[in-house]
């Protein structure tokens, strides 16, 4: 039996009703059955939850060696609870089967570039998760997973092929006025520039999907009028190649517009994390000019992406059931679906800096 461990807020399920612990407790609760136990009991694993623990002891202790010991770790990264990111580190020491899930909107900052599956609560959401995590579950117990980069280099230290050693302090700013390396300004500079391409990507998106709507709901139309006339089955499949044939386009667009946007994403992250924490640390009359219109544009870039990204989910499921259809329709709902689990990532990522963002306006603000 593969030993599971669960680790997200608790909340407290004696408070009152509105009281905020008990709408943790509730929330948490919710992830639990219906996305990480529903998961875990398609493959025979049976998941544990720390208020779940039923051998007597010390808890904390027992949560202790669960992380350690047990073969998967599944974490709800919520809103960034401390006591789940404190258990969370301590897990990432052992370089074993770790997945991360969270709330879409709700991923803390300092976590976000690790990949995490996101959900929203809803019905649809809810199983969306549920399905993402089997499969995650289904490749980590077969091909394990890469070690994160804290990990690996934790692991060479404790074995002894990495010795640390402390710089010298001597000579330390020597050739500081030669360093070429961007400056802040110069960092804001390229990552507008990026931003833009970003945005220009979301919109070619937007666009693919409407052409495969457009499509979709025409052939659709043509498919249902042939059901109700009762066309052979040769009639129909005439029907689906020639929607295959025209959703091919545009899934080629969706699919090579989210390559673009995800790429972006990634080129800019180390530039705008560098970027936001050097505006979060300033003092108000040390800012530099256009700090404030930099925030703007990143929660602009965000509330366009989120918004092409729900669409996109419903995408996701329509093309899962494309390549039950017919072989033909495999090779779109593919890169449709490809397009989807770009997006996902990138997501993450954006949804963590416009968490941040707000944050840093709000402050500037007060």
């Amino acid at each position: 039996m593969v030993r599971c461990f669960v680790i997200g807020p608790i909340g407290n399920k004696f408070a009152p009703l509105d009281d905020p612990g008990r709408r943790a407790y509730e929330d948490s609760l919710q992830v639990f059955e219906d996305v990480i136990q529903a998961a875990c009991q398609k493959l025979d694993i049976d998941p544990v939850r720390a208020d779940q623990i039923a051998v007597a002891g010390e808890i904390t202790e027992q949560v202790f060696r669960h992380l350690y010991e047990d073969d998967v770790v599944i974490a709800d990264v919520s809103g960034g609870n401390p006591n789940v990111m404190y258990e969370l580190g301590l897990r990432h020491t052992t370089g074993k089967l770790t997945i991360q899930i969270g709330e879409f909107g709700q991923l803390p900052f300092d976590v976000a570039a690790i990949r995490t599956i996101q959900f929203s609560r809803s019905r649809r959401g809810l199983i969306d998760a549920r399905n993402e995590l089997e499969r995650s579950l289904q490749a980590g117990l077969v091909d394990g997973q890469d070690l994160l980069t804290a990990t690996r280099v934790l692991q060479e230290v404790a074995s002894g092929q990495v010795e640390i050693t402390l710089p010298s302090v001597e000579g330390a700013f020597e050739g500081a006025v030669e360093d070429d390396s961007p400056g802040l300004l110069e960092r804001m500079e390229e990552v507008e520039s990026g931003l833009g391409s970003m945005v220009d990507d979301a919109n070619a998106i937007t666009e693919a999907m409407q052409r495969i709507g457009m499509v979709t709901e025409i052939s659709a139309s043509e498919i249902n009028m042939a059901n109700q006339s009762g066309a052979s089955n040769k009639d129909r499949l005439t029907l689906v190649t020639k929607f295959a044939a025209e959703v091919s386009g545009p899934a080629d667009q969706l699919e090579e517009s989210s390559n673009s946007f995800a790429y972006h994403m990634e080129s800019l992250n180390e530039g705008i994390s560098t970027i936001l924490k050097v505006i979060q640390k300033s003092e108000p009359d040390e800012l530099p000019d256009g700090a404030a219109d930099f925030l703007d544009q990143l929660i602009a870039m965000a509330e366009t992406s989120r918004e092409g990204m729900e669409g996109l989910n419903t995408f996701g499921v329509a093309a899962q059931g494309m390549a039950s259809l017919s072989r033909q329709l495999r090779g779109p709902g593919k890169k449709i679906d490809h397009a989807v689990s770009n997006m996902r990532r990138a997501i993450a990522n954006i949804d963590a800096w416009e968490r941040m963002a707000r944050s840093i306006k709000s402050e500037m603000e007060a």
